[in-house]
């Protein structure tokens, strides 16, 4: 009641006291298991918790929720205590998605100091499906805790994830066939800048329906990697999709006999992902067949992958399902087969001694690069003899870009110019999907980014060829900042480095660009006959200690023209989150170098 802030987590606007759950079963096998969770408001931003929403999956009626209750408790003055229950009437149930549904209610009278507190109860069709318990959220979390009550006679197996400096309780009670699971005092793992997903770094418990013991003997269901390989090529919805015959579809009919094995790989996916559309549900299988979704033209990232590698493998190129995780839901585990890790299949095709990796519900990645929501992800090949992992890291493709700028300043101290930005590779995809989706915002986003820029035209070309950069080409003007007689030249301009994103003092998740990174500032600059330059800014050259990043400046000035080059370089993916320090550190270094301007002096 007297709590005024998290103790482990000072900043935190709201703090869960409780978060539990106990998993059971019922006469019928159904997994049943009851939440409870209690958060205590610390600051007016927290006060948005008494929102609640309860997602679950509510295909085919698998899960449902029944006996939701909750209560608003605050503690007012002179040690008096106030009571708010949930009306029942107030719960709301919406279906999200085909696969999914939420229950959500706001709570009354939620203030600073209130204590939210509700509970309920999952009922999912089968006990053998227990998902992974997360001891981390968004929130800082004093007791997590997850206890399991398997049925007679079953098994499963978990894998524990989670840092050393936070402990876990593991108490089995054998004598009940139990284990519960509980953590102290975890701070929230917050968004942070340039991270693939907090999921994989989130304090959790993942679990796996293992064996089951009847009068027949033990039948085991936790398999290898090797079992899990067989058991997805004899799955009606997976292997027997993939291996469909479909040498008689009119795409593969009429392919030219002169194509090489490369000219018909990419035939094919560029048929696939120009003329199929994703419904926008990942999936690993292809329930209603390959022939269908041929009909269709529509489907779920399964239907269509999966009806990919049946063409690919048609046309006679050595084509497989492979197992994928997007960047967003987090890592996988390689020492254990869980399926569930996963949340698409995509397609890897080996080619003229090359590998491809192909998805055909993303229609913007052109088929000679990894798609990048797979970038440094690991991937499994379903492939009876040849199953194995498949790495997407020290990829040839960058974020690669290259900024030229061309300007004249005028006598009353105005910039006025042109800025040509060329995207490649990584870095034409990420602005490609953005421009698509949303024109305006994305053109008000480069507003933003340059907010001192008065824009005189914009335009953008490439968008409709694999081979060619996507071209930006900006005119704008703005008036140089003066003091005196002394005008400042701030060439920073379109890099996307005008300030460091690297802010926070302490970083919980890996740091992740996706891509190694390289961008070419090139620039002139055109001077008038009243304008003289005091010292130029040094040339200079930063390494970061691992030489991993870099950053190199060259300035002059040839008559009346100031001429510069920036090369800036990111060789690395990847960094840990305890080399955070350093990677802060060269960024301050680098922004600063930047933002270097240039003294000009009106005579």
């Amino acid at each position: 009641m007297d709590l005024k802030e998290c103790p482990f987590d000072k900043s935190a606007d709201a703090v869960v006291l409780l978060d539990q759950a106990v998993a059971g079963y019922d006469d019928q096998y159904k997994l049943i298991t009851d939440h409870r969770v209690r958060i205590k408001v610390l600051k007016q931003k927290g006060v948005e918790q008494g929102n609640v929403v309860i997602p679950y999956y509510s295909a085919n009626g698998y899960e449902y929720l029944i006996n939701i209750s909750a209560v608003v408790i605050t503690p007012g003055e002179n040690g008096s205590i106030s009571t708010s229950v949930l009306d029942e009437k107030q719960i709301f149930n919406r279906k999200v998605s085909s696969l999914y549904s939420t229950y959500t209610f706001a709570l009354p009278n939620v203030k600073v100091g209130s204590i939210i507190d509700y509970k309920y109860q999952s009922i999912k069709r089968r006990f053998a499906n227990v998902r992974r318990w997360e001891f981390q959220s968004d929130l800082p979390v004093m007791t997590s805790s997850f206890e399991l009550a398997p049925m007679a006679n079953s098994e499963f197996a978990y894998s524990v994830h989670k840092s050393a400096e936070y402990p876990i309780q593991i108490v089995p009670d054998k004598a009940n066939g139990k284990y519960r699971f509980v953590m102290h005092d975890i701070p929230g793992l917050r968004n942070e800048v340039y991270t693939a997903s907090t999921e994989s770094f989130l304090q959790r418990v993942n679990f796996q329906f293992a064996s089951y013991t009847d009068y027949y003997g033990k039948q085991s269901y936790m398999s290898t990697w090797d079992e899990l390989t067989k058991d997805l090529l004899l799955d009606e919805s997976f292997g027997s999709q993939a291996n469909k015959n479909l040498s008689g579809s009119p795409l593969i009919k009429e392919l030219p006999s002169t194509f090489s094995p490369t000219e018909k790989l990419k035939a094919i996916y560029d048929y696939v992902r120009s003329n199929f559309v994703w419904n926008g549900i990942n999936s690993k299988y292809c329930e209603d067949g390959v022939k269908s979704v041929l009909e269709k033209k529509k489907g779920t990232t399964g239907d269509i992958n999966l009806l990919l590698v049946a063409l690919l493998k048609s046309a006679g190129l050595d084509a497989y399902p492979l197992l994928a995780s997007e960047r967003d839901n987090g890592r996988i585990d390689t020492t254990y087969s869980f399926l569930d890790q996963f949340n698409k299949v995509v397609a890897l095709v080996n080619c003229e001694g090359r590998q491809y990796v192909l998805d055909g519900s993303n229609g913007r990645t052109p088929f000679f690069m990894v798609p990048s929501d797979l970038l440094n992800t690991a991937a499994y090949l379903v492939e009876k003899k040849r199953g194995r992992f498949v790495y997407f890291t020290n990829l040839p493709h960058r974020l690669s870009e290259g900024v030229m700028l061309a300007g004249s300043v005028t006598k009353d101290g105005e910039l006025r110019g042109s800025a040509v930005v060329e995207s490649r590779d990584y870095a034409k995809l990420q602005k490609e999907a953005r421009y698509k989706s949303d024109t305006t915002r994305y053109r008000d986003a480069l507003l933003k980014r340059n907010s001192f820029l008065k824009i005189d035209s914009f335009s953008v070309e490439g968008l409709k060829n694999d081979s060619l950069a996507l071209r930006q080409e900006t005119g704008f003007h703005y008036a140089l900042k003066k003091s005196g007689d002394y005008y400042l030249l701030n060439a920073n301009l379109f890099t996307g480095f005008a300030e460091n994103p690297f802010t926070t003092q302490y970083r919980f998740t890996d740091i992740d660009f996706g891509a190694k990174f390289s961008s070419t500032v090139t620039g002139t600059f055109e001077l008038p006959a009243n304008f003289t330059t005091e010292p130029l800014p040094q040339n200079k050259k930063l390494v970061s200690p691992d030489r991993s990043m870099s950053i190199s400046r060259i300035i002059e000035k040839r008559d009346n023209i100031l001429y510069f080059k920036l090369i800036i370089l990111i060789d690395r993916e990847a960094y840990k989150a305890d080399e955070y320090d350093t990677v802060k550190a060269f960024f301050n270094e680098m922004v600063d170098l930047l933002n270097e301007p240039v003294l000009l002096k009106s005579n």
